[in-house]
């Protein structure tokens, strides 16, 4: 498939926000100690006895935005949850109150865009340095009157791209949410919506995959996801040496940490493996400003395209959405028509896919790009999310 032409406005518009943002919340806040070096982050020795979901630990945090604090009640709790093999490990939510609600409880999980193999990237910690670039999005849903939970879904590891974790990490935080007796919600009565964007869309949509499956007691009435990768494979293919280069290797690389079997080790030169290190500690807006137009093939031994390794395509087909169950809930998807990124039409037939299964799904392409969708898109999510919460029927394009 040809590679749309990118947008420099949207770059612009997009990126150098984000670094003035992140200097200026550097620059402006004490800053939060970074999760390594956070106690509070650190591994239990055991997990006997704790079920997915069961509460760990919890403590009040302050959220901000470039250095200003923010008048929310926030919580961080750290849960249980489980890896792609089953295995308990903790993972880490932020819960935040708004300022007032109106009727019963609502809960939205919010998943923002990760798209890293560091801690420093995480939303728990961003959101307390406030550098966090999507507070506005937060704070929309907390003004509607709805808590908001959002999970480190890429856990303990950053195994980004890895479905289960993505998707347990997020089902884990609502079920931890629900039983936090500060967030005075119902329990498993409380309705509970799913959205998120870019990175932040996989975590929401293949949590609303696994969800019947997973977590079956939780009362999702929808999923709102938007600018979502779903064939991984050719969205690889088709950003590999373009302006989202750095987005391959980070993906690459952050399956590679639950794939042994994609044997990353043989492929990368030294070059590569120095790469990898260095790569492990940035952020999205940092690594994609950094290796903009690289090739992988640059990186591997005889200029290998990990692409065609079997092995590595596997792990990519066993982590696309679609992969993981047939969701119950309402869906609404809302695509660029000129996104650079990812492909509208694989988003379209995963839609039709579920449609032939039963599920209600609505599909939306709107004019935009990767970045610009980010805002323009988000609005009728929200509004899809109040009719949800409100019982309303749920539009289809099936």
């Amino acid at each position: 498939m040809k590679w749309r032409q990118f947008s420099t406005g949207a770059l612009i518009a997009g990126i150098l926000p984000a670094i003035l943002l992140l200097t200026a919340g550097t620059a402006g806040a004490s800053p939060a100690p970074d999760p390594r070096n956070d106690p509070f982050y650190r591994q239990p020795t055991s997990f006997a006895g704790h079920t997915p979901g069961q509460i760990l630990k919890s403590r009040p945090v302050e959220v901000g935005l470039a250095g200003v604090p923010l008048p929310f009640t926030a919580y961080q709790i750290q849960y249980v949850s489980t890896d792609t093999s089953g295995v308990r490990q903790a993972a880490v939510a932020t819960l935040l109150k708004p300022l007032t609600a109106s009727g019963s409880p609502k809960l939205v999980s919010y998943q923002p865009a990760i798209d890293s193999l560091s801690s420093r990237c995480d939303p728990s910690y961003q959101l307390r340095s406030g550098t966090s670039l999507e507070v506005p999005q937060i704070a929309v849903l907390l003004n509607q009157g709805w808590t908001v939970a959002v999970p480190d879904f890429l856990g303990p590891d950053h195994q980004w791209g890895v479905g289960h974790v993505e998707g347990h990490s997020t089902l884990d935080g609502i079920r931890a949410a629900e039983s936090f007796a500060p967030a005075k919600l119902e329990g498993r009565k409380t309705p509970v919506a799913l959205t998120g964007y870019s990175g932040g869309a996989r975590g929401t949509e293949i949590a609303y995959e696994l969800a019947p499956a997973y977590a079956p007691e939780l009362n999702i009435v929808g999923a709102a996801a938007g600018g979502l990768g779903v064939d991984m494979e050719k969205i690889s293919r088709n950003a590999n040496g373009g302006l989202f280069s750095g987005v391959v290797f980070a993906g690459l690389f952050g399956l590679d940490r639950a794939y042994p079997s994609m044997k990353m080790d043989t492929i990368l030169t030294d070059k590569g493996k120095e790469l990898r290190r260095t790569l492990s500690g940035m952020c999205v807006f940092e690594y994609t400003a950094a290796y903009a137009f690289k090739r992988v093939q640059s990186y591997t031994v005889g200029g290998i395209d990990p692409l065609t390794v079997p092995a590595v395509r596997t792990a990519l087909a066993e982590n696309k959405p679609g992969a993981f169950g047939t969701p119950k809930a309402p869906g609404y998807f809302y695509n660029a028509s000129a996104d650079e990124l990812v492909i509208p039409a694989d988003v379209d037939k995963l839609a039709a896919r579920y449609c032939a299964k039963g599920v209600v799904v609505q599909s939306v392409t709107q004019p935009g790009d990767h970045v610009s969708m980010l805002a323009t898109g988000y609005p009728g999510a929200v509004g899809w999310i109040a009719d949800r919460f409100a019982d309303k029927p749920a539009p289809s394009t099936c």
